[in-house]
């Protein structure tokens, strides 16, 4: 991996282990609660979380509407325990880990569109990585605190 990227990364790692201990604090009723009315519910939101390090990687490779759509889809019925969630999000950030340890200081800068159109050098689709998991967080931290959670021990910045 890139040295500059070593920052990036940590801070990935720090949401992946934040995200982690939210997860331990959604109790089984919460799981089909909407995270917000008529929004995704607290599992379709989970499910999104683990597996956005490896889907957001496929993007910036190219990946097409209907790959995505399916990856997704097939995750969707496999993930169903907290257990098995966290599990998941471990392996997409070590998927991304890996395949970032694999760029050359050339491919850093190279650009890539997503089926959108949206076009990003792999370190801006990197800093993205982190940016939606960020967001996502939020939410999390957000319907928690909504549902009556105490996370107070739950450290969002380092």
């Amino acid at each position: 991996m890139q040295p500059p990227l070593n920052p990036i990364f940590s801070q990935i790692k720090f949401q992946v282990e934040c995200i982690k201990e939210l997860m331990h604090c959604v109790s089984f009723f919460s799981m089909e609660q909407e995270i917000y009315p008529g929004g995704r519910t607290c599992l379709e939101l989970l499910r999104h979380i683990v597996l956005l390090p490896e889907a957001d990687y496929r993007l910036s490779q190219g990946a097409a509407e209907e790959e995505i759509r399916q990856f997704y889809f097939y995750w969707e019925k496999e993930l169903t325990t907290i257990e098995m969630l966290e599990a998941r999000l471990d392996l997409s950030f070590i998927m991304l880990e890996d395949a970032y340890k694999e760029l050359e200081q050339e491919d850093l800068v190279r650009r890539s569109r997503s089926y959108w159109g949206t076009a990003y050098s792999q370190t801006e689709w990197l800093l993205t990585i982190l940016t939606h998991l960020s967001h996502h967080r939020s939410q999390l931290f957000s319907f928690l605190k909504v549902e009556g959670e105490d996370l107070r021990t739950i450290q969002l910045f380092e």
